[in-house]
């Protein structure tokens, strides 16, 4: 009944600081840029049929961005990387971008690396692994951490 996501709704302080960010790491483009009624909104196309839009409201306090876990009921988005390569260009760029460590885990069915947007939020970009079943995934204590397959990759 239901083939994707279409769109997570997210606030931010600065919408232009956002944009470009995902415009640099993600090759993200906007669709809709708009503000009505006192609110910028926009949606932000990263994948084929997948969307951010973010709202940029005055006067509406953010509050400091929380850790993993520690958001309440929404807590992180989870990018899926188009493929293998995707995932590591991506993770170069997130160091590039000094958005986070690069460090990667492999879980099992997927690796897994960790960043930071422009507004303090912690998100992750997933690749699953080509042809490894579901059931092969790992338990917290057995994910370890992976190197880059090329060494300028950092």
């Amino acid at each position: 009944m239901i083939k994707d996501l279409h769109h997570v709704a997210m606030l931010t302080a600065d919408m232009d600081r956002l944009i470009a960010f995902y415009e640099r790491v993600f090759e993200a483009r906007v669709t809709l840029d708009m503000t009505e009624e006192g609110l910028r909104h926009a949606f932000i196309e990263i994948g084929p049929h997948t969307m951010l839009h973010p709202f940029q409201i005055p006067d509406v306090p953010l509050g400091p961005a929380e850790p993993i876990f520690g958001r309440g009921r929404l807590d992180h988005l989870a990018l899926n990387a188009a493929d293998e390569d995707a995932f590591w260009e991506v993770r170069r760029r997130i160091v590039a971008e000094g958005a986070g460590d690069g460090t990667v885990t492999d879980m099992g069915t997927v690796l897994n690396v960790v960043f930071t947007d422009p507004d303090g939020s912690q998100h992750e970009v997933v690749w699953a692994k080509t042809g490894v079943p579901v059931d092969a995934g790992r338990t917290r204590a057995e994910w370890t951490t992976v190197e880059p397959p090329d060494p300028l990759g950092a």
